[in-house]
């Protein structure tokens, strides 16, 4: 067979039928002394006792000997497993010679029944061995033969046809017992092969899933390594760029002439477009920490598309696109921020991927739910390609990577998005045709989507921080002088320091008043910019504050997220820094 060939597959084989006829040979003395008693007491009127007694102890005996040695190897298996066969086929051998010797014993004292019952007595006894001997079949050759072969021999000495025809019936019987067993090793074998090949299946399973579990235990911990690394870099990388910012912001108010406005226009426009990347960089960042936690409310699904649609015409206009959009009045509970910063990402990308044809934004209501769909006529996504698009850095039909098509975070993002609001996006697309993404949300009655009163808007006056007090706290030299240089052309009066030592000094030697504290959060010698904020509350009463910070540790976001303070993240733009600071102002 096959299966010989492989030295290991054999040794288990073999292994096998050792430890099968090891726990048959455990089970079978007690019926062998069941049938010796029956035996002794059939020839027992007929034969002297000095024959049957010693026969019937040692075939009483062989057996529980064997039935000891059985149970010693189960626990303790041989080394050797061929060798131990070999001495399993002799102990047979010998054991067929001790149970054959019951006819040369006691065959000549019967009368032809009682010949008859001893025959078959012994021939049954044999085949019982099939039961207990055929996983291997060397074995049962080796107790059926001499066994078989001496009763067959003494039916044959009796000379009469008659007995002539019982002798060969029982060879043709040990003929047949010997087929049977034949069969039954190779089913044996055969099934113990399958299981090998299951096991060692099942085995390679293992290591696979291993193999696996560690390549998923490593990727794992090199998205992690990756995240520690980029929210380091992030941090560095944040502080020059909001240096610059500030400092930009200040040459746009102070241009003397339409060429230093021109340039600092087209500064502004390089720092908004690396800001971009950079805020795509953070969001990811934010929302595989955790940290992003939806705030359910009650949202005007009309208003969100007409904001929308405001902010991305210009777009669609100057790229020569026709962009459609149809509003539908409904309402829907879900967290405002959190959806329309889906759909401007799905809008972002239907503008940055169309050359040309139109960008539609479509939401449709029925009694249940709301549908908001964006297609548009680009390139389209093959279906191989489905999947990839929502990886991080992935992009279709951008390898020359033009940063004007993004960095390849849009739709991650809008993956991550949607988990968090347990929604699903649906696609559909055809390659050269274009694409449609669309969530649908369950809608909310009417009753319940009564409108609430306007918050006042919060008016950008550009006199309206003349005169405030501000105490900004950064590490950075740069960002310290590039903040009071932008907030003193707001007419601000600042102070500027780089930890809550220095803070201190300030208020002692100057008794400074404070109106508002702009702090950053990593300060020297680890110190927290929300632990010095709540330092300097203790001193100053419960001052307006707010954190502007590069950090985009995990842990760090979350600490910022728990502690209530406005959070604006490095560069921050004069615009937004300055509705910032008037908001927490007129709290």
């Amino acid at each position: 067979m096959q299966m010989d060939e492989d030295p290991v597959r054999l040794d288990h084989l073999r292994r096998q039928q050792f430890e099968l006829l090891q726990r048959q040979a455990t089970r079978s003395p007690f019926i062998i002394a069941v049938v010796v008693a029956v035996l002794a007491y059939v020839v027992a009127e007929h034969v002297p006792l000095y024959l049957v007694g010693p026969w019937a102890l040692v075939q009483i005996l062989l057996p529980f000997l064997r039935r000891g040695y059985a149970l010693r190897r189960l626990g303790d298996p041989p080394a050797d497993v061929k060798g131990a066969l070999e001495q399993m086929v002799w102990y047979a051998f010998f054991a067929g010679l001790v149970t054959g010797a019951a006819g040369p014993l006691f065959f000549p004292a019967l009368h032809p029944e009682g010949k008859a019952l001893l025959s078959m007595i012994l021939v049954c006894w044999i085949a019982g061995g099939v039961s207990t001997m055929a996983a291997y079949a060397r074995v049962f050759y080796a107790f059926a033969t001499p066994a078989l072969l001496s009763l067959a021999l003494l039916w044959a000495m009796e000379g009469d046809a008659r007995s002539i025809a019982v002798a060969l019936l029982i060879l043709l019987f040990g003929l047949i017992l010997a087929f049977f067993v034949h069969d039954t090793e190779r089913v044996v074998r055969e099934s113990f092969a399958i299981r090998y090949d299951n096991e060692r299946l099942l085995a390679a399973l293992e290591r696979e899933r291993q193999e696996v579990s560690f390549a998923r235990d490593r990727a794992e911990e090199a998205n992690l390594a990756k995240s520690r690394f980029l929210a380091a870099a992030s941090h560095d990388l944040r502080q020059p760029l909001h240096a610059l910012s500030l400092f930009s912001a200040t040459l746009s108010l102070r241009a003397v002439d339409s060429t230093a406005g021109e340039i600092a226009r087209h500064i502004n426009t390089a720092l908004a477009s690396l800001s971009t990347l950079v805020d795509s960089l953070l969001d990811i960042s934010k929302l595989d920490a955790g940290a992003v936690r939806p705030e359910l409310r009650r949202v005007n699904v009309k208003e969100l598309v007409e904001r929308i649609e405001a902010d991305f015409r210009p777009l669609a206009r100057d790229k020569g696109l026709m962009f459609r959009v149809a509003p539908v009045e409904a309402h829907v509970e879900t967290d405002p921020v959190l959806l329309e910063r889906m759909v401007r990402n799905l809008v972002d990308n239907a503008i940055k991927y169309t050359a040309m044809g139109s960008v539609s934004l479509d939401a449709k209501a029925d009694e249940r739910t709301v549908r908001i769909a964006v297609r548009d006529t680009g390139p389209g996504i093959a279906e191989s390609e489905r999947e990839r698009i929502f990886k991080e850095f992935y992009q279709v039909g951008n390898p020359e990577r033009d940063r004007g098509k993004g960095l390849g975070l849009g739709l991650a993002i809008v993956r991550r998005l949607a988990r968090l609001l347990d929604l699903e996006v649906q696609l559909d697309s055809e390659p050269g045709r274009g694409s449609t993404f669309a969530v649908t949300l369950p809608r909310m009655p009417e009753e319940r989507a009564k409108p609430r009163p306007p918050r006042p808007p919060v008016t950008d006056d550009a006199d309206a921080l003349i005169g405030a007090r501000v105490l900004v706290i950064d590490d950075e030299l740069s960002v310290r002088v590039g903040t009071r240089t932008l907030l003193e052309s707001w007419g601000c009066r600042v102070a500027a320091c780089s930890g809550f030592d220095e803070a201190q000094r300030l208020l002692d030697d100057y008794a400074l008043d404070v109106d508002v504290i702009l702090a950053d959060f990593r300060l020297p010698q680890h110190e927290n910019g929300i632990e010095t904020v709540r330092r300097l509350r203790a001193r100053l009463g419960n001052v307006p504050a707010l954190m502007v910070s590069g950090d985009t540790a995990p842990e760090r976001l979350r600490e910022a997220q728990a502690s209530g303070l406005p959070f604006l993240h490095k560069p921050v733009p004069a615009d937004k820094l300055k509705q910032t600071m008037l908001t927490v102002l007129r709290r």
